[in-house]
């Protein structure tokens, strides 16, 4: 995998109006087994957080135009800012050129990015940042920290809950927390992914995903005991189980209980029944998101760039 050009990408932000936060992800700066950087550059994806999405984009629409296209040009940042309230929070410009990269960006809004990683409120940004990435712009605000280590802890927390067993290894858990934020994910359902993209994102970069896991774990560390060779006992008791259910994202408890959202509920089920819940509402948190994600992206990107990205996609089921 070549160097990520850090610098550059920096540079870049520098062409757009004032973020709050930026950060690189995805499979130009995640080294992933199986891809062949010497034949192929992938794009570089990036995400921003901005204080006021509206108005940012009436800035970058002035002064980057060809960032734009389809209904996003024609109409501009108001509605840019209502379809992300009302469909989807993040605005995605693909195929922008800078220099000799390519690049994607979204921009959401900074408070949309701190409630996903707090409540999975859509499961986006949050499953983006359960994977290593790399800060191009640091965020200068203690809630988000508090929220990227809160969204960690309930990664693991759930991934452990979806199969409640004493043990498993390592390779497993992080495995299943790779796994999250693709559950039913639509794009695999129409073969917009790679079928192996969760096992090829552990082993090209296994070390990574572990030094940040392993530590963020918190009190974790009270129920969890990792063994030298890499097997992981789990504490099996009703506290155990208690502690884990207290770490289920807001909105994904919504999902589990319904109307219900009441912590005394999800205490009183069986495991087998929790663990059942568990992994449907992940699956339906993964699939309205990622709906709403591909409605928004054909309604606000030019049909041209619809079919070159989803073309793009597509071929990366082969890889």
């Amino acid at each position: 995998m070549q160097q990520i050009p850090t610098t550059l990408l920096k540079q870049f932000i520098q062409n757009l109006p004032l973020s709050e936060f930026c950060f690189a992800y995805g499979s130009a700066v995640q080294p992933q087994f199986n891809y062949d950087y010497t034949k192929s550059k992938p794009m570089i994806d990036l995400i921003l957080a901005v204080d006021n999405v509206e108005e940012w984009h009436l800035q970058n629409i002035q002064i980057n135009p060809t960032h734009y296209s389809g209904l996003s040009y024609y109409l501009g940042s108001r509605f840019i800012q209502r379809m992300n309230v009302e469909i989807f929070p993040i605005h995605f410009s693909p195929f922008v050129q800078f220099q000799d990269l390519q690049l994607k960006y979204g921009v959401v809004s900074s408070k949309e990015l701190i409630k996903d990683l707090e409540s999975w409120k859509w499961l986006s940004i949050a499953g983006r940042m359960q994977k290593p990435i790399l800060t191009i712009q640091e965020f200068d605000n203690l809630r988000f920290q508090r929220a990227y280590i809160s969204n960690l802890q309930s990664a693991v927390a759930i991934s452990i809950l979806m199969d409640f067993k004493s043990s498993m290894s390592l390779q497993e858990l992080l495995y299943s927390i790779m796994s999250l934020s693709y559950y039913g994910d639509i794009r695999f359902t129409l073969g917009g992914e790679n079928q192996n993209k969760v096992f090829n994102i552990l082993k090209g970069n296994y070390k990574n995903i572990t030094d940040l896991y392993l530590s963020n774990l918190g009190d974790l560390n009270n129920l969890i005991q990792i063994q030298k060779d890499g097997h992981i006992l789990i504490d099996q008791s009703i506290q155990s189980l208690e502690y884990l259910c207290s770490l289920i994202p807001g909105q994904l408890l919504s999902i589990v209980l319904g109307e219900k959202d009441n912590m005394g509920t999800l205490k009183m089920m069986s495991q087998d029944k929790i663990k059942e819940l568990i992994k449907e509402s992940v699956k339906r948190k993964n699939q309205f998101s990622s709906r709403r994600m591909l409605f928004y992206n054909l309604a606000m990107i030019s049909p041209f760039l619809s079919v070159k990205y989803g073309i793009q996609k597509l071929s990366k089921r082969f890889k």
